[in-house]
């Protein structure tokens, strides 16, 4: 590479650098429903969506920040990783008592849990997995075919290794533009 097309690739490494963290402290949101949630019709027992929730497969490279609202004050909302879901799947109905199944107390929650509400909702900082939501009836059981609303609000940026990497670009950019020049 000659030293004229070593300075060309250095500004253009350098302005995908600062191109990329601009971008990365604006960020990039996007909304959605969680669905397929079945009616809790049992008190505070945890139901679970039949989807995952939406995952960040560049966990590490970007920051992914999860909020999630919904449009009742007589259930929470919770989130559980596969394994929990599916060691409750497992778990037979007659057991759905305080601390033996997998109710608003008993089920390990990665965010929200039975105290959730619909007011504040609650935002989780996404980790590599796959994770369901998990939805339950505050007090009583809610008639069959009653609809909760779930909404989820993804928002992506960087993360440290994202700042770092673009910063290093930026130095191997601003290097090869010194070198290049004439």
């Amino acid at each position: 590479m000659t030293l004229l097309g070593r300075g060309k690739f250095g500004v253009g490494l350098t302005g995908f650098a600062i191109l990329f963290l601009i971008a990365g402290m604006i960020g990039f949101t996007f909304e959605g429903e969680v669905e397929g949630v079945p009616t809790p019709n049992a008190p505070n027992q945890a139901f679970f969506s039949d989807e995952p929730l939406p995952s960040n497969p560049l966990i590490g490279i970007l920051s992914t920040e999860l909020t999630l609202t919904w449009d009742r004050d007589d259930v929470w909302i919770g989130i559980v990783d596969e394994d929990e879901k599916d060691r409750c799947d497992d778990v037979p109905s007659s057991f759905f008592t305080g601390g033996l199944g997998c109710d608003g107390v008993s089920t390990n929650f990665v965010a929200g849990d039975s105290s959730a509400t619909a007011e504040t909702g609650f935002t989780w900082e996404m980790e590599s997995g796959t994770y369901f939501a998990a939805l339950g009836a505050k007090d009583g059981v809610l008639a069959e075919g009653t609809e909760v609303k779930i909404d989820y609000e993804a928002h992506i940026g960087h993360s440290l290794l994202s700042v770092v990497v673009s910063m290093f670009i930026l130095g191997i950019g601003a290097t090869l533009i010194y070198y290049g020049r004439e």
